[in-house]
C-alpha cells in the first residue's frame, strides 16, 4: 500500500508531469532528424504544441490570481497575452507557413513568461527551477522546429 501511494504521488507530482509535458517537444525535434519524408507536418506540429504550451504558460497566473484574490490587472493581462501570441504564431503558420517567424514568436513567449514566472512566482522556488530546464527544452526544441 506504502508503494502504491508513493507511485501514486511520483505520478502527479510537479517534476513528473513537467517533464511529460516536454516529450511532445523532443520527440518533434527528434523526428525532424530522422524522418525526411513529414518534414513540414512534423514542424508544425512541433510548433503547434508549443502554441499550446505558451498558452498554457499565462492561465497560470490566472489561476495564482484566482488563488489569492488578488485584483492585479497586469497579470490577468499577462494571461491572455500568451495565448494571443500563440494565437498569431498559428496565424503565420497556416496563412504565411513561415515557420521561422512563429518559431522566434514562440521562443520569445517562453522567455517572457519565464521572466514573469520568476519575477512573480519566485517564492515557488521548486517551480521556478523545474521552470528553467523546462524552457530550456521547450525553447531549444522550438528553435529546432523553426528553423532546422
Amino acid at each position: 500500500n506504502h508503494f502504491m501511494k508513493l507511485k501514486k504521488n511520483f505520478f502527479l507530482s510537479l517534476e513528473f508531469l513537467g517533464w511529460a509535458g516536454i516529450i511532445p517537444f523532443v520527440i518533434s525535434a527528434f523526428l525532424l532528424f530522422v524522418i525526411n519524408d513529414y518534414e513540414v507536418e512534423i514542424r508544425i506540429i512541433g510548433l503547434l504544441y508549443a502554441s499550446i504550451i505558451l498558452s498554457f504558460l499565462g492561465a497560470v497566473h490566472w489561476g495564482y490570481l484566482l488563488h489569492l484574490k488578488e485584483n492585479n490587472n497586469s497579470l490577468w493581462l499577462w494571461g491572455v497575452s500568451t495565448s494571443l501570441l500563440a494565437w498569431f504564431s498559428l496565424i503565420i503558420i497556416v496563412i504565411f507557413k513561415n515557420y521561422n517567424l512563429s518559431s522566434i514568436l514562440l521562443v520569445t513567449g517562453f522567455i517572457f513568461a519565464l521572466v514573469v514566472d520568476y519575477n512573480k512566482l519566485s517564492a515557488h522556488k521548486n517551480y521556478i527551477s523545474l521552470r528553467i530546464k523546462l524552457t530550456f527544452f521547450a525553447v531549444s526544441s522550438t528553435v529546432i522546429n523553426g528553423f532546422f
